[in-house]
């Protein structure tokens, strides 16, 4: 069972949904990965478990069905308050925080150069995603974006030569990848399909609420 107790500065260390419909993404969710849910606060931010290991968060829009449901991708920052100060100096945006995250932490979510959200995360007690590359658990997170050579160099100015994954895209956005255990891709995406996904292009899959995500196939 792969653990993480630890990610270095830039390295992609938690993923949360948030969602229009809590109940809905529990189910398709549940479904497809097993995931097991615990409300974290008052404001409806759940704890996502997989054989009662961390593996991501799930919480309520602030904003209501105007926001929509999305996937969010934060990265490891040892001191929010520089990274903040970075961001903007590189040309990203501020949108919110840095804020607690309770007693585990503070986050801040920004926009980059090229138009992608992504949150960054000063973990207290908590670094991040425990369990790693797993069936059903988070095994990479990729950001997708038309505007690959800008966020190229605001990520490499931001955190230097940590290896993100940056690729080619019409859709722009970080996107999380679970694992799928039966080694046949066409099986796992058969499945996904039957709870309720959409297929995207690029391989890529949106959930019954256009959360977008990926699969990756272990043997």
């Amino acid at each position: 069972m792969p653990r993480r107790t630890a990610y270095g500065p830039g390295t992609p260390c938690w993923v949360d949904h948030i969602t229009v419909d809590l109940t809905g993404a529990k189910q398709f969710y549940g479904d497809l990965f097993g995931w097991e849910f615990t409300r974290e606060n008052s404001r409806g931010y759940h704890l996502i478990t997989l054989r009662g290991e961390i593996i991501g968060g799930l919480g309520p829009s602030p904003m209501g069905p105007a926001f929509g449901s999305s996937w969010n991708v934060y990265l490891a920052a040892k001191d929010l308050g520089h990274t903040r100060a970075e961001v903007g100096r590189l040309g990203g945006r501020i949108v919110m925080g840095p804020v607690p995250a309770g007693e585990n932490g503070r986050l801040c979510l920004a926009v980059d150069p090229s138009g992608a959200a992504v949150g960054f995360w000063e973990g207290g007690r908590d670094e991040g995603v425990v369990l790693v590359d797993e069936p059903g658990a988070l095994c990479a997170c990729e950001l997708h974006t038309s505007g690959q050579e800008a966020a190229t160099e605001f990520y490499r100015n931001l955190y230097g030569d940590v290896p993100l994954v940056i690729r080619p895209s019409a859709r722009t956005g970080w996107v999380p990848f679970f694992g799928a255990g039966d080694g046949d891709s066409a099986g796992a995406v058969a499945a996904a399909l039957a709870a309720g996904a959409r297929p995207l292009e690029n391989g890529l899959l949106a959930d019954p609420l256009g959360a977008v995500f990926g699969l990756t196939i272990l043997n």
